[in-house]
């Protein structure tokens, strides 16, 4: 009797000694929290897997509570995954959650093709259930199907607006052949995916259905990351290319031509085109023609426009502006040479440049440069324009260090002029009827690649 009088006093002990946030009550009324009631996901494209979302379960209370169970709604079926407290489980039961603690739920999706062209949604639920009570915290993604192209070679191929393209590497088009991009299309390239062209290339984009290029990761995180993907490349023969409202972002180079020819014909037709977020450059050519009208490009690491070996570039209307926020860099954003050296050869040709209406700005106190080697014939037309510079570029170009054009907000990347914008009715009429979104342009138009439209 002595004994098991000791044993009791032992256990009562014990039970008053035990933390309060230990204690597992099985009291109905206690209630816990979540830190979200549903973890969105960007869309994603099939047969791809998300990144992680996550949300905590938290005790507000003193006790401890036990979870009988948590669980994905539609259990082992579902696309979605789970890592509970640090373990993957489609379920986990008797988990103890202690007063004023936490417990953190990682969540993935990973969603089979429907053999849909629109996007459709793919919906679950995490479902947590406790001393009689449940509670969920809803899933929710949109799913979409895509074509892929995998170290294809094309002759001849329409690529429509449907489904997206994703290349997962490098794609060919081949020498007298054609890859033509319809409007409203969706070009999306993984991992150091390119596109080589020894044919022609077509990108018809229209004013409202614009065409997308670009890296293959939606979510927050990679929506302005350079680099993600390797770039489009016009190889020697490739001939009549055009690009057509598109945006192109987040590459290593966006446009690389390197075309030389006889004639003069242009290789390379750029209008109403946004070029942007490239870790080197975004139109970088060598000994070619390449002529971009309403065309904005931005925020590169090395050169914005970057014509060497000679040619024959025109740029009319455009906004040429660096204010990256990654990247690091001493030299103008848009370079022209009638030379480059290459492992220790020189490459050079006549070098005809035409500048009109267009805005060269940045973070830097010059943002131009032109290198006059001696050894081609450099031939020079500026028609009125604004660019940074410490030294006058040109009588018909207004050099300025300080005076801003006027972008609505540049560290936002909107490039677009505001009411007071400097470059405002200081254009010259040259035939570019619309600016780069297809608004019509006034009768003085403004410099640059976007038109100030008064509002009635």
């Amino acid at each position: 009797m002595k004994s098991f009088f000791n044993l009791t006093i032992l256990a009562l002990v014990l039970v008053a000694c035990q933390p309060a946030e230990e204690f597992i009550s099985e009291d109905a009324s206690l209630r816990l929290k979540v830190s979200t009631d549903t973890v969105l996901f960007d869309t994603l494209l099939t047969d791809r897997g998300s990144i992680t979302g996550r949300f905590k379960i938290y005790n507000p209370n003193k006790s401890a509570i036990k979870l009988d169970d948590i669980r994905l709604g539609s259990g082992t079926s579902s696309a979605y995954s789970l890592i509970i407290n640090g373990r993957e489980a489609a379920s986990l039961q008797n988990e103890v959650l202690f007063g004023k603690d936490s417990l953190q739920v990682l969540v993935s999706v990973f969603i089979d093709p429907q053999d849909e062209n629109t996007p459709y949604l793919v919906k679950d639920s995490v479902v947590f259930e406790w001393n009689g009570n449940s509670a969920h915290v809803k899933l929710v993604a949109y799913g979409q199907d895509a074509i892929y192209v995998n170290r294809e070679t094309l002759c001849d191929v329409n690529w429509t607006s449907d489904r997206p393209y994703v290349l997962m590497d490098t794609v060919v088009v081949l020498p007298d052949c054609f890859l033509n991009i319809e409007a409203g299309a969706q070009i999306f390239l993984d991992n150091n995916a390119a596109l080589f062209v020894q044919g022609t290339l077509r990108v018809m984009g229209e004013a409202g259905s614009r065409v997308t290029i670009k890296n293959t990761r939606f979510d927050q995180k990679y929506k302005q990351a350079p680099g993600q993907w390797d770039g489009i490349y016009f190889l020697p023969g490739s001939t009549a290319n055009e690009i057509h409202y598109a945006d192109i972002t987040n590459g290593g180079v966006g446009l690389y031509v390197g075309t030389p020819d006889d004639d003069e014909n242009f290789d390379l037709t750029i209008t109403n085109t946004t070029i942007g977020f490239m870790s080197q450059a975004g139109i970088l050519a060598f000994t070619s023609e390449v002529i971009a009208t309403n065309t904005l490009v931005y925020n590169c690491g090395q050169y914005l426009v970057g014509n060497f070996a000679g040619g024959r570039y025109q740029y009319d209307h455009c906004t040429l502006v660096n204010f990256p926020s990654s990247f690091v860099r001493s030299e103008p954003s848009v370079q022209f040479s009638d030379n480059v050296s290459l492992d220790g050869e020189t490459f050079s040709g006549d070098l005809n440049i035409t500048l009109r209406n267009t805005i060269i700005w940045g973070t830097q106190s010059d943002e131009l440069l032109i290198a006059e080697g001696g050894f081609g014939v450099v031939t020079k037309q500026f028609q009125t324009g604004i660019v940074r510079s410490t030294l006058p570029v040109s009588s018909h170009y207004i050099s300025q260090e300080i005076n801003f054009p006027g972008f609505i907000n540049s560290s936002t990347f909107d490039y677009q002029l505001d009411e007071e914008a400097f470059a405002r009715n200081r254009g010259t009429q040259i035939g570019v009827l619309n600016d780069l979104d297809g608004q019509i342009r006034d009768v003085q138009p403004d410099i640059g690649a976007f038109e100030w439209i008064d509002e009635d």
